[in-house]
């Protein structure tokens, strides 16, 4: 990729101009934009440019985390932060327990990261069409060119949505900035929102956005294509409550035959490297390791360290699992009274345990660095090589251990059933702890159960079709023969548990009159943040003749759930720089009582 030396914009900054004149110095090894953006090879360099400030940034690792991963997983009501204790990884384990505030760096790092990479985006749009302040023509027009501009189309309304969703009142960056503009924030998250289905549908419609070629074809799932563009347009509706337009959209991304979902003993390989690019991707950065590269290069272009963060407390285990490629630190947990519900609902179905273990699962059908993997029962409940050992035992586990995003060192038999994969028995990370799985942001299913929620009340045929499809490829044996809201609201929370989905998704559904978020969060289950629970394993704490886990409880530091939590305050030096105003009960710190979320 030919590098690209353009001066960033510092997003936390924009209102700090006044040392302006003091910076007009001439920049030594700078290529002019005059000079620039004149062939279909500088138009590939710049949108390579975005995709790669995309998976670095957006799709990459702030210290040992994923900034997004954190804050809308942590942040749902059927998974708990964990960590060694309850002071441990305090970062990201107040968006569980509600404790942020604006001056928050993991907060901060995502909306930088979000406004840095719709900059990169701008960059090419702005730099390859009239759509810039002065409706400069570009240097130069091709085919090619019009296509990276649909594209960074694509990728900008997709960064906006989730800004929305997030913020509620971002601003719309719809070009670059000129040195003395400032960004104006939305009136309303409203107007976000549909104007994001608006440029989806320029793009759509453009004639020149990419499109899959069939179920597969890899390679479209690592850029942004027509399906990517109608997932983000219906989805958008469905935030705006206008299913009618959802149903347009994602009918058409059904309709296409471009997608379609794994098979249900394939269910796992969509969150590991087995599964990369299959049929039922929509969009998911591509990461390739690069070992002539130097080790920095990589890991920050990666998820450094996630490898480690969605890893079992490894040091409280009697050994090492033989899937486990490295030291964990006890990620997010699935909250024990969600996982007793999902093992009724979903039984030993290929979906439940791809997402987590069982107590039986973890210590006897799981392989252990122990020479009894293949013995009896009755050896196996008394070897030494297996449960946990520690004292202290593993902190927010009931006795159900997830491992959906889980980095193998191989792939497990329980999930495999012995059948070889590409890159079978090959660790799923490089460089020390960096994640070489691709970032998932859109899958098949997710655009199937949104359209199902979309036809109720509408054509609840095609949309119990659309529901059914998803359960019956789950294996948990429930098939519902009418479309209702709960069926829906249900199955989503299953199939896409600790998917950056059922936040956002409640959030939805709360302003729309159809849950109540004090029950989920204050309520269900005591409170789930008054029963944090830490599993033993007493044949090492009690002398027990076999291998038997309890459970203790306690009390997390924490914060109720309320409104003002439904949306996130804007950074601290963000907001004052771009004199944003923050909704909900984060008013106040604007200084004014009035502003509320549309």
């Amino acid at each position: 990729m030919k590098k690209i030396i353009i001066p960033t914009l510092l997003v936390c900054a924009l209102g700090l101009f006044s040392c302006e004149n003091n910076l007009d110095i001439p920049q030594k090894g700078v290529v002019s934009t005059a000079d620039y953006y004149a062939s279909d090879a500088d138009a590939e360099a710049a949108l390579a440019d975005m995709y790669a400030n995309y998976v670095q940034n957006v799709a990459g690792t702030q210290g040992i985390d994923n900034p997004e991963q954190v804050i809308l997983n942590y942040s749902a009501d059927d998974i708990l932060s964990a960590g060694g204790n309850k002071a441990d990884h305090l970062d990201f384990r107040v968006f569980d327990e509600f404790r942020y505030d604006e001056s928050n760096p993991v907060l901060k790092e995502c909306y930088n990261r979000y406004v840095g990479a719709i900059y990169h985006a701008n960059l090419v749009i702005s730099n390859l069409s009239t759509e810039n302040r002065a409706g400069v023509e570009p240097n130069y027009q091709s085919a090619f060119t019009k296509q990276c501009v649909e594209e960074a189309r694509v990728m900008r309304a997709y960064l906006h949505f989730m800004m929305a969703a997030i913020w509620n009142r971002p601003a719309i960056l719809d070009r670059l900035l000129e040195p003395d503009e400032m960004p104006i924030q939305a009136e309303s998250q409203e107007q976000v929102f549909k104007w994001v289905i608006s440029e989806c549908d320029k793009a759509i419609n453009s004639g020149s956005l990419p499109k899959r070629n069939g179920t597969g074809d890899k390679n479209s799932t690592a850029r942004m294509t027509v399906g990517f563009a109608q997932f983000v347009a219906g989805k958008a509706a469905m935030f705006v409550n206008d299913p009618t337009t959802a149903r347009k959209y994602l009918g058409a991304l059904i309709s296409s035959g471009d997608y379609k979902l794994v098979d249900s003993d394939e269910y796992w390989t969509n969150f590991h490297v087995a599964g990369d690019g299959n049929s039922e991707k929509i969009f998911e950065p591509n990461f390739i390791y690069d070992n002539t590269a130097g080790f920095w290069d990589n890991v920050w272009r990666s998820r450094w360290m996630v490898a480690d963060v969605f890893c079992w407390r490894t040091d409280a285990l009697a050994s090492m699992p033989a899937c486990v490629p490295c030291a964990g630190w006890n990620g997010g947990a699935i909250q024990e009274d969600f996982a007793k519900k999902f093992v009724e609902h979903d039984g030993d179905s290929p979906r439940r345990r791809a997402c987590f273990l069982t107590e039986d699962e973890f210590l006897y059908e799981m392989e252990w660095n122990s020479d009894k993997n293949d013995a009896s029962l009755a050896e196996k409940e008394t070897d030494q090589n297996r449960g946990i050992k520690a004292s202290t035992g593993i902190y927010s586990h009931g006795p159900y251990f997830e491992w959906k995003h889980m980095a193998y060192a191989k792939v497990p038999r329980i999930l495999s059933g012995g059948k070889e994969y590409p890159g079978d028995n090959v660790s799923e990370i490089m460089g020390g702890a960096s994640t070489q799985k691709n970032f998932m942001v859109a899958r098949y299913a997710e655009a199937l159960l949104l359209y199902a929620e979309a036809c109720i009340g509408a054509d609840e045929a095609a949309g119990l079709k659309a529901l059914n499809e998803v359960q019956l490829r789950s294996g948990s044996g429930k098939i519902s023969t009418s479309l209702t809201f709960e069926d829906v609201m249900e199955e989503k929370q299953y199939e896409m548990w600790f998917e950056n989905c059922r936040f956002l998704d409640l959030v939805r559904w709360a302003k729309q009159g159809k849950v109540n978020l004090d029950q989920l969060f204050n309520k269900n289950y005591g409170g789930i943040h008054n029963k944090i629970p830490t599993t033993y394993d007493e044949f090492f704490t009690k002398g027990a003749a076999k291998h038997k886990f309890y459970t203790d409880y306690s009390k997390a530091d924490f914060n109720d759930f309320s409104d003002k939590y439904m949306y996130l305050p804007f950074p601290l030096d963000c907001r004052l720089a771009n004199h944003f105003k923050n909704v909900l009960g984060w008013e106040y710190l604007n200084g004014a009582s009035n502003e509320g979320a549309e």
